[in-house]
């Protein structure tokens, strides 16, 4: 039997525990967008809460999402696609509440998610928001390039997930079968390529048009004809 000794043993285990570990720090209470936030309770503290869920759309439109929605396969400044959800509250506490999304592929159960913490905007209509003007307020759910899904990411039924839960511990999940779509206007042809079932790494489209040149699958296109 092989033997180390206890130096050696100590940095292996330090090796170990970094490479195994994926921490994900909570963000500071005293700093960033959720410091300091001094926002008036929306609505009723003695009512339920209500929830409803929302995505950026086209044009970075803000759009509800239902059962059978349509979500817009979104691009994002890290490059291939997410889908941006958010949600629209009253009877919450707005300042620093946890927001979660998931989309789930329906035949193999994979699973892409995102959680942050954020502050809701308080709209004119009284609810707390998701900022439009402010994508961290969104789940980023990334979702392409595909190389988890076994069926292709766009026009097929996926099951959304959302969940909002403020810091008394109140919670609304929301769980609706969507349809993500490649529907953003000049990258429809590249959210086809990369959102594809039979996307491999690598391929042109993907090495072109994350540059920012919609018509660059032209050749891909062409390849497949």
């Amino acid at each position: 039997m092989r033997t180390f000794s206890r130096p050696l043993l100590a940095f292996v285990s330090t090796i170990h525990v970094v490479a195994c570990s994926t921490p994900s720090p909570e963000p500071a209470e005293d700093g960033g967008i959720i410091g300091g936030c001094k926002l008036p309770y929306v609505g009723d503290p003695n009512a339920e809460m209500i929830v409803d869920v929302v995505a950026l759309g086209p044009n970075g439109k803000l759009q509800p999402v239902d059962e059978g929605s349509d979500v817009t396969l979104m691009f994002p400044p890290q490059g291939g696609r997410v889908v941006w959800v958010g949600v629209r509250a009253r009877n919450v506490n707005p300042c620093g509440v946890r927001l979660v999304g998931a989309l789930r592929d329906p035949i193999s159960k994979q699973v892409r998610l995102d959680s942050r913490i954020i502050n809701l905007q308080i709209a004119s209509d009284g609810y707390g928001q998701s900022d439009i003007g402010n994508i961290f307020t969104f789940t980023n759910i990334p979702v392409c390039h595909n190389t988890w899904s076994s069926q292709d990411l766009m026009d097929l039924p996926y099951e959304l997930t959302v969940s909002l839960t403020d810091k008394d511990d109140r919670k609304v999940t929301k769980v609706s079968q969507v349809i993500p779509r490649c529907n953003e206007p000049g990258q429809i042809s590249q959210c086809r390529c990369i959102c594809d079932s039979d996307y491999v790494l690598g391929m042109m489209c993907a090495d072109l048009l994350d540059a920012g040149h919609d018509d660059a699958t032209a050749p891909f296109d062409a390849a497949e004809d």
